[in-house]
């Protein structure tokens, strides 16, 4: 299997394995920092569009206490978070940037996460 190394901006998809292999569910990252004004927002969105009745998987990190593997593999593939919040979706190894440094809304997150899930 051939890996790409490709800048990853927000709509470009890059191929990579996650800390615990290939995912089998789409997860969904919300990055997020401390003195991030937009990230309660962010959260309240997620919350809000996948509840525990969806099959997505949530992860909230922390830019400041990310897991040093999970930083390393970003780095390895050049993909960076300029902003927060940002959110990333991964499913089958694949990784996408759905969004960087904007909270979006629940139904066009519901609607990018169909798309790529």
């Amino acid at each position: 299997m051939a890996h790409f190394v490709l800048p990853l901006l927000t709509g470009r998809v890059c191929l990579m394995q996650t800390p615990g292999g290939l995912a089998t569910t789409p997860t969904l990252y919300l990055f997020t920092q401390d003195d991030c004004a937009n990230c309660p927002a962010a959260k309240e969105v997620i919350k809000e569009a996948f509840d525990e009745s969806t099959s997505v998987e949530i992860k909230t990190i922390d830019l400041q206490r990310m897991d040093p593997d999970f930083e390393f593999k970003l780095l390895d593939h050049q993909l960076f978070i300029a902003s927060t919040p940002s959110i990333m979706i991964e499913n089958g190894g694949k990784l996408k940037l759905l969004y960087s440094g904007e909270v979006p809304d629940v139904k066009a997150i519901r609607e990018e996460v169909q798309k790529y899930a």
